[in-house]
């Protein structure tokens, strides 16, 4: 057996080791274009999350990101390369996060086909090729924890796992993505919002102080989605508390649209015809991979700013006219502009709503910042078109911006770290169930004849409202009541109830249509169990006699999640499956 390596035994030194402190936390920030993962030994001296910064392919050995890409075998959906390896987004799967939640509207700058075209084109799901990205991801960067710890030690911790989703995410696109965790082996997993683990890292590493009723706003702008949330600070010392202000907002207004955008443009340039080519080509995709990873970090807006633009060997016809010459395009102000405006300009609107949101909940309290973080929230053209519509607020990038969220994933699973105590709800949640009709409130709606002798029709309870604060780990309980016949068998007592969701400012009194209402899940409560002490008894118009059977669905609000459960008088009872569609 090989000796111990002499740095391994230095690092276990600096370890205090204990069977309830041994813990290692893995956080996975699955973006649209890039991803990484940062993790951290909890009982170290000085724990502080590390980035896996050498990865397969990678130009440098020092990038906490490579490309969210993965190319499979055509002979052999089992087969694939990923991540750095592929040289550019037209070799392999782009954009497959955007897939998980189909329902969000994407604005024109997105170049892509409709979303049955962009699943039938998948050699799997959605699911499962997220699952094989982060699979690969997760076993590289076990892999280069074993070197820097000793394998025997490291595999004696336990190991807790966070990923990253939007903010924005839909209920549905959240569940999709823990099963993608699952299927890749990171179990058991917690989900925490991109912002909000952006605010924990920047709340840590930042210069300035902040204090008791400070308040700032949160810009994760990412590859796919532009995600905003607002905090104001609750306690600063001992450790920094928060909670959100408003409900957060977002949309896809992310830099992979600054991609479509260069597309569009080189097609204007080059003409229909010559474009059915080229971007086909190797030389389409090297310009776009120079586009992609110089011109959107590098663009600050200056007047005499200028990049060319090779497309070695495509052979285009001269246009001196529009800057294209020896098949190299002198790109100016004007062109970058077409560029990046509308989407520049899509964000600026979603600070400005945020912002306005805070202003009007908090009166004549000052923003302290605005914080920006995330892929595209480096980029200098954002920056300063941000100070320039917002003076009066503070425009700060924490260090390490690109990693801050991977690395807020970590500060949010340890222990004595700042930590967010409230979110505001973003939808309304209820229920609906038959009551007692009302001619002239319920007019129009369709209604039944009850057992005992009642007109019912059906009405929305909501249990949730936007704007709501719900404290971490809160208990919101649901609460049915079903009827069964007095002599009954178990299997009845499985119940199918639908959780509704509606995001207009005011819920409707009734079950609605529109893509604003919707069905968020159909839960499962199986009571099969249940004794029948725990029913209560019900004579029916003196004719016979019925149980109601009594319940509260439970749900629990964690960070990005809500878990179901089931109880009877405050009892826990039975199992509860929550299947979304």
């Amino acid at each position: 057996m090989p000796a111990e390596h002499p740095l391994n035994k230095l690092r276990l030194g600096s370890l205090k080791l204990s069977d309830e402190e041994d813990k290692l936390i893995i956080a996975l920030d699955f973006g649209t274009t890039y991803s990484g993962i940062a993790y951290c030994f909890t009982n170290q001296r000085d724990p502080t999350p590390i980035s896996i910064q050498n990865w397969p392919g990678a130009e440098s050995l020092d990038a906490p990101k490579i490309p969210t890409l993965i190319r499979y075998d055509k002979n052999d959906p089992d087969k694939f390369e990923w991540g750095a390896v592929l040289s550019s987004q037209s070799d392999g799967i782009v954009g497959v996060k955007l897939l998980l939640d189909p329902k969000q509207e994407k604005p024109l700058y997105f170049r892509s086909k409709n979303i049955k075209s962009d699943l039938k084109d998948l050699p799997k799901s959605p699911v499962k090729v997220t699952a094989d990205f982060i699979g690969a991801m997760y076993k590289h960067a076990m892999s280069e924890i074993y070197k820097r710890f000793s394998k025997n030690y490291v595999d004696l911790c336990n190991i807790e796992h966070v990923m990253t989703v939007p903010a924005v995410w839909s209920d549905a696109a959240k569940d999709a993505t823990l099963e993608a965790a699952t299927i890749a082996g990171l179990s058991p997993i917690q989900l925490i919002k991109e912002p909000e683990a952006a605010a924990l890292w920047t709340a840590k590493k930042m210069d300035r102080r902040l204090y008791k009723n400070d308040s700032f706003v949160v810009c994760d702008a990412g590859g796919g989605t532009v995600d905003l949330i607002s905090y104001q600070v609750e306690a600063a010392l001992p450790m920094l508390q928060v909670k959100e202000l408003v409900p957060g907002t977002g949309g896809m207004a992310g830099s992979l649209g600054l991609n479509g955008q260069f597309a569009i443009e080189v097609a204007d340039l080059v003409g229909d015809d010559k474009w059915l080519e080229l971007k086909k080509s190797k030389a389409f995709s090297l310009a776009n991979k120079q586009f992609d990873r110089e011109i959107k970090r590098s663009f600050r807006g200056e007047e005499d700013e200028e990049y060319f633009v090779n497309f070695p060997t495509a052979k285009l016809e001269d246009d001196p006219e529009r800057g294209l010459e020896a098949s190299t395009w002198r790109m100016t102000l004007s062109d970058l502009n077409r560029i990046f405006n509308p989407l520049v300009t899509d964000i600026l609107r979603l600070i400005n709503d945020q912002v306005q949101k805070v202003r009007l909940k908090q009166g004549s309290a000052d923003l302290k910042g605005i914080f920006l973080v995330g892929g595209f929230g480096g980029n200098q053209y954002l920056i300063e078109r941000v100070r320039s519509e917002h003076p009066d607020i503070e425009i700060l990038q924490p260090p390490d911006a690109w990693a801050a969220i991977a690395k807020g994933a970590v500060l949010s699973r340890m222990p004595r770290e700042a930590i967010v105590t409230t979110t505001s709800a973003t939808r309304h949640y209820g229920v609906s169930s038959w009551n007692a009709h009302d001619p002239i409130r319920d007019a129009g709606q369709p209604t039944k004849i009850w057992r005992d002798g009642t007109t019912r029709s059906r009405k929305m309870t909501w249990y949730i409202n936007i704007g709501d604060d719900l404290l971490r780990d809160q208990k919101i309980k649901f609460p049915f009541t079903r009827p069964i016949d007095e002599h009954y068998h178990p299997s009845i007592l499985v119940f199918h109830d639908r959780l509704y969701e509606c995001e207009r400012t005011k819920a409707p009194i009734h079950p609605s249509k529109g893509r604003d209402f919707s069905v968020n899940c159909e839960v499962i409560a199986d009571l099969s169990k249940v004794p029948s002490s725990k029913f209560s008894r019900r004579i029916v118009l003196k004719k016979y006699t019925s149980w109601d059977v009594n319940y509260d669905l439970v749900i629990t609000l964690e960070s990005a999640v809500m878990k179901f459960g089931l109880e009877i008088d405050g009892e826990s009872f039975g199992s509860v499956n929550a299947k979304y569609n």
